[in-house]
């Protein structure tokens, strides 16, 4: 994340056929969505479905905003929250419940603010005519256990996508989504220090050209950027920058 940036979280918004009202999928919901969402026009209840791909605060952290916004605010709005199966019990318990559970209407739940949809990586989930694919990425890597995220791998009806979500640098078991895809959303870090749970620049880097050529960047810190174009790549992905998915 630059300076000048917000978190890596992401809006797709399609409108469904017979329908004059878009419907909008936040893709991760970080403290900083409170900002980054006004800052392109919309309110927590512009918000139908919001996607976890993982604990972290940057993608989670302003879940609690969102709740108490469309209960107190928005007159009840409930958006749909898609997160594979076993992210949910520790969404509530260790980062939700402190601050959602007591309410005016009594002891609340996960439920009593979203309509929760569990997810499985077997089967994905279908949103508005366009199929996900839910995959497990290592993210945070160590001795005593590995934390996944949970990239996506978006099917249109014109395009696929694949979104990395956070990971580390992991070609081999990226490569078949890399390959498949029309475009990529890659988590990339810049600088000296290379930190383990993301793809550095410099791994990136040495990806084949045909695979750099439908790949942008994203998630990267307050460091120069280098010519990621002349490199081969499509470019860094800047705030309020928007794609054609169809």
């Amino acid at each position: 994340m630059a300076a000048d940036n917000f978190q890596s979280n992401m809006v797709l918004e399609t409108t469904p056929s017979g329908n004059d009202q878009p419907q909008r999928l936040l893709i991760d919901c970080g403290s900083d969505a409170r900002h980054s969402l006004r800052n392109i026009g919309h309110m927590p209840n512009d918000i139908h479905g919001v996607y976890v791909s993982h604990l972290h605060s940057d993608h989670i952290g302003g879940l609690e905003w969102m709740a108490l916004a469309n209960y107190f605010v928005f007159e009840g709005h409930r958006a749909e929250l898609y997160a594979v199966d076993e992210l949910l019990e520790p969404l509530w318990e260790h980062s939700l419940r402190g601050g959602l559970e007591i309410s005016d209407h009594g002891n609340s739940k996960l439920s009593s603010y979203f309509d929760v949809v569990p997810l499985s990586t077997k089967n994905g989930f279908d949103w508005h005519g366009m199929h996900f694919d839910v995959i497990p990425v290592a993210h945070v890597v160590t001795p005593e256990s590995t934390m996944y995220s949970y990239a996506l791998f978006g099917h249109g009806q014109n395009k696929s996508f694949f979104l990395t979500t956070d990971a580390i640098f992991n070609p081999e078991d990226h490569m078949p989504f890399y390959k498949k895809a029309d475009i990529i959303f890659q988590d990339c870090e810049l600088g000296p220090r290379h930190s383990g749970v993301h793809a550095h620049y410099d791994q990136l880097v040495t990806l084949p050209a045909e695979i750099k050529a439908k790949m942008w960047l994203y998630h990267y810190q307050a460091y120069d950027k280098p010519d990621a174009v002349a490199d081969g790549f499509c470019g860094f992905i800047e705030p309020e920058q928007s794609f054609d998915l169809g």
